[in-house]
């Protein structure tokens, strides 16, 4: 197999393709087209490892073909999951979102409920990506598919999934700049997250998603007005601090995880956009 191991790769990651491509020859694609298709799928992880992501792509498209004629829909959701992530990674938006308009076609079809939960979660994530690309009703498509994981997904026994979920909800209203949305969902994603044990790392996350987007809708309300040498907040003022120059700030991104020992500093940083 001389064309299809002529990159240079490290040893491990040759030693797959190998171990895969013999497989391939050992298996009947006609008769056991599943197996052929998991096979192929091997040999597309082992290739997007390898940071070759064009090959990726083919070796995942022609597992997609072959595990369409088998009847296991969880199976090749999670090939249409990979081969869909890889495009939007090569920047190919337009056959990513095919595959999973597609991919929304055979989620029905998952007996299992956690496992179709699981798959909408991956597509809302894969939208929402999309969405910052600048896809049209890409971001929408990622709320409707987290709507339908938290139709499935039972809050009161599962409410660290219940939160994720709805922080990542949040998230997308956020680069909508909805904020009264995302306010909601990161209300909600708080409330949860306070009945998981030993959780302090993700009530940290989604207490800043909602402190910042509280202040953010305090300014868009007209909450907090500056005048002379300090600010007025709902009648109360309070002394400001020096001001940085424009061109001095220190904003983050909003999506930028917080410190391991608690979030940042008010005074240091503000993760938003003014």
């Amino acid at each position: 197999m001389p064309e299809e191991t002529s990159q240079s790769r490290p040893a491990r990651l040759e030693q797959a393709l190998a171990c895969f491509y013999e497989a391939r020859g050992l298996t009947d694609p006609e008769e056991s087209p599943g197996v052929y298709g998991i096979v192929l799928h091997d040999i597309a992880d082992t290739y997007r490892d390898a940071h070759d992501l064009k090959e990726a792509v083919e070796y995942f498209r022609q597992a997609v073909s072959y595990k369409q004629q088998a009847d296991n829909p969880s199976d090749l959701a999670t090939t249409m999951t990979a081969l869909a992530n890889t495009l939007v990674a090569m920047g190919e938006r337009t056959e990513a979102r095919d595959v999973l308009e597609q991919l929304a076609a055979e989620v029905p079809k998952i007996g299992d409920t956690e496992r179709r939960a699981a798959v909408l979660h991956n597509m809302a994530l894969t939208y929402e990506e999309l969405g910052r690309m600048g896809v049209e009703r890409a971001y929408a498509d990622a709320v409707a598919a987290c709507q339908a994981v938290l139709a499935l997904v039972d809050g009161d026994s599962d409410p660290g999934w219940y939160a994720s979920v709805l922080k990542d909800m949040g998230d997308v209203y956020d680069a909508q700049d909805m904020l009264p949305q995302a306010h909601a969902a990161y209300e909600e994603a708080v409330r949860h997250t306070r009945r998981i044990e030993g959780t302090s790392t993700s009530l940290i996350t989604v207490l800043i998603a909602l402190g910042r987007t509280s202040r953010r809708l305090g300014k868009q309300e007209g909450e907090t007005t500056v005048s002379g040498d300090g600010a007025a907040v709902n009648g109360a003022r309070f002394d400001t601090v020096r001001s940085q120059p424009r061109d001095a700030s220190s904003e983050i991104p909003s999506d930028a995880p917080p410190p391991p020992e608690g979030p940042p500093p008010e005074g240091e940083v503000s993760g938003e956009e003014s």
